[in-house]
């Protein structure tokens, strides 16, 4: 339950990058952003992809292995979870604070 709120909540992030990216075409436009963005969206479809490999494993030990359940590496996966959701919180911060400067008429 815990994994698929994860990856629900990725995929969030990834339809809000589409947005703030519109944000920065049309009114930031600085490469330094530019390099934000591409570097959390980056982040973000690559834990995205071990999240949906582990989200298979765990399906497939489920149906075919008696193996004992692997807490550690759940906590590792919580882990990068929050390290990923941190750095795109961050941005978000940076990218809020660039946009406040701008007077729009």
């Amino acid at each position: 339950m815990e994994l698929q709120h994860w990856l629900t909540k990725l995929e969030e992030n990834h339809h809000e990058l589409d947005y703030l990216q519109l944000i920065h075409k049309k009114i930031i436009q600085d490469s330094e952003t530019a390099y934000g963005l591409q570097q959390v969206r980056r982040i973000n479809t690559l834990v995205f992809a071990s999240f949906c490999k582990y989200e298979q494993e765990l399906k497939k030990n489920l149906e075919y292995s008696h193996e004992m359940y692997d807490f550690k590496r759940h906590e590792k996966k919580r882990v990068e979870y929050i390290n990923s959701d941190k750095h795109f919180y961050d941005f978000k911060i940076r990218f809020y604070k660039k946009l406040s400067k701008y007077n729009i008429r």
